[in-house]
């Protein structure tokens, strides 16, 4: 009975987040996202103010998500084995993954946010600026490691910084890609597979 208790705080916390994320994006949808205030997200959510704020930095980081943070520099250089035989691209994936909070997207929200993307198209300049932190700290990572590793590297005669991002680019593009396409009601779990799969499609559509 001990064991579970962690699982079950677990899954009360991420049902809270979500009930926080769901009331947002739907005021947003209905409203436009500047109408939205935290008091209207609380009422929505069920609830209290210091409660939002133990879960969301922000009203926007509601909206929108929270601006994604690379882990420390360290960990993220233990990630990225010379001697793995997995592309870049999926190395780097991994080190995003391990810097969010958690894996689970849940699919009401990441609709309603491609939504939001669609309908009020000002959202999308906010949009990116959640993965801007990410971005920089990524490429500056990919940069070092490539230059390090030069027999990891795809196009050797350039520089190691445009390979690291162009490289980062194509990541946070399949990244959105996986997140925008899930389904159904309950969380789903980002994975290696499907993340391979957008880089593979957006190759093909590189190749015209």
């Amino acid at each position: 009975m001990m064991a579970q208790e962690p699982d079950r705080r677990a899954r009360k916390k991420r049902a809270t987040e979500n009930a926080i994320e769901e009331a947002a994006v739907t005021l947003a949808l209905a409203h436009g996202h500047a109408a939205v205030t935290v008091p209207a997200i609380c009422d929505r959510a069920d609830v209290s103010r210091s409660t939002f704020f133990n879960y969301m930095p922000t009203r926007e980081a509601a909206i929108f998500g929270r601006p994604l943070q690379m882990l420390p520099h360290e960990r993220a250089r233990e990630l990225l084995d010379p001697a793995d035989a997995r592309s870049s691209t999926t190395m780097l994936f991994t080190v995003v993954l391990a810097s969010l909070p958690h894996a689970e997207i849940n699919p009401v929200v990441a609709a309603g946010r491609a939504r939001l993307l669609a309908e009020q198209p000002e959202t999308q300049s906010i949009v990116l600026t959640q993965f801007g932190p990410i971005g920089t700290q990524l490429t500056a990572l990919a940069a070092q490691w490539f230059a390090e590793n030069p027999l990891r590297r795809v196009l050797s005669p350039a520089d190691p910084v445009r390979e690291a991002s162009l490289t980062v680019s194509m990541v946070i593009a399949a990244f959105m890609a996986i997140i925008t396409d899930v389904t159904g009601t309950s969380d789903v779990t980002l994975t290696i597979e499907e993340f391979e799969r957008a880089i593979a499609e957006i190759g093909r559509i590189a190749a015209g």
